[in-house]
């Protein structure tokens, strides 16, 4: 179970997927609206250890180094590659992050 699971941007979960997400972390929060830039995204994930986010958003490098408590990174939108996708996927490997997208990729 995660402590903390943040949806940093609207991710289109139907209701009951939403109330689902709450047997996978301890608190749960989901942004409605499109963060701006990487400071906001990080402020967002803030110590979170699982972050959702869909198509309209990345998340870079810098933003993984400035968010150590990351362990999962579900991408609410297909993943085929490392080279297409919205997260910096090398290197959340590298950092032992979990990344999953719907299906298409990895």
């Amino acid at each position: 179970m995660f402590k903390k699971l943040v949806a940093i941007e609207p991710v289109s979960l139907i209701p009951s997927a939403e109330k689902e997400l709450h047997s996978f972390a301890k608190e749960v929060v989901m942004h409605q609206d499109v963060p701006v830039g990487d400071n906001e995204i990080i402020a967002r994930i803030g110590n979170a250890d699982a972050v959702l986010l869909s198509y309209t958003s990345q998340i870079n490098r810098y933003v993984l180094e400035r968010c150590p408590d990351i362990k999962y990174i579900g991408m609410c939108c297909s993943l085929y590659s490392p080279e297409s996708a919205n997260v910096d996927i090398r290197y959340a490997d590298e950092r032992g992050i979990t990344v999953t997208g719907k299906s298409g990729g990895i």
